[in-house]
């Protein structure tokens, strides 16, 4: 059936293009059908890889981001279905359909899928024009998934990152913000052991660099604990880290 479907594209293909098919608007319709046709199987390629990941199936969610992108997929589209379905991985964990190792394998398959798109992100930065900001980010727990799907968010909506890495403590933040410029500091806080080293990390930060905003994020944080530890912004996820980082900066889309 697929090779029937396949072989009526390509002939509709090859005869809008020797007979000259125009639109209703006068323009050639063969690049229309081509990007159509593009479109479907990029669809088709990121739901198995939303797939992959829940199954954590590492072979095929590795096969699946390089369809994605030969398909037309661009590093942004890969991030947010990476996105996305962690947190599906997250809802069957709390309802008891995944267990704590299967969750892991999960993030170390959306990871590597990550990795195969942030060097694409970067690239594609010169192209994007001037540096809507420049965000420091670390994890003060031993995890980096939500770190770099945050990061690589950001990295795809025009924001520069330097990334201070995992097991982030009060002294390296503040010997990494007394060496480095950035406009904003961003936290992963995963274990509410790590809540109280967030809170110093901030005290130091307010006390080194008064105007700089502080966004954090992570299983530990919500909006009250985000509040009380002195935090100017919390985000529940990816999007929202973009989206406070943009208001932040005041960019507008």
């Amino acid at each position: 059936m697929e090779e029937c479907i396949e072989n009526v594209f390509n002939f509709s293909c090859l005869y809008v293009e020797r007979h000259n098919v125009k639109d209703h608007t006068g323009r050639e319709i063969v690049g229309k059908l081509e990007r159509s046709e593009g479109e479907r199987l990029s669809q088709e390629s990121l739901k198995r890889l939303k797939e992959a990941v829940v199954k954590q199936e590492l072979n095929v969610a590795t096969e699946a981001t390089a369809a994605c992108l030969r398909e037309g997929a661009s590093p942004k589209e890969v991030i947010d279905a990476v996105s996305e379905t962690l947190k599906v991985v997250g809802d069957l964990f709390e309802c008891g359909e995944l267990f704590l190792p299967e969750v892991m394998r999960a993030a170390n398959v959306a990871k590597v899928s990550l990795n195969m798109v942030l060097p694409l992100i970067g690239k594609g930065a010169a192209a994007r024009g001037p540096s809507k900001g420049r965000i420091a980010i670390g994890s003060l727990g031993p995890h980096d998934i939500g770190k770099t799907i945050v990061a690589s968010a950001l990295m795809a909506n025009g924001f520069d990152i330097a990334d201070m890495g995992i097991n982030l403590n009060p002294e390296k933040a503040e010997k990494f913000l007394q060496e480095n410029t950035v406009d904003i500091l961003a936290l992963s806080v995963l274990l509410t052991s790590d809540v109280d080293k967030a809170a110093e990390v901030i005290r130091r930060t307010k006390r080194l660099k008064g105007s700089l905003k502080v966004m954090v994020g992570g299983v530990a944080m919500n909006e009250a604990v985000a509040k009380r530890i002195g935090s100017d912004a919390y985000g529940r996820d990816a999007t929202e880290g973009v989206r406070i980082a943009r208001e932040i900066m005041g960019v507008k889309k």
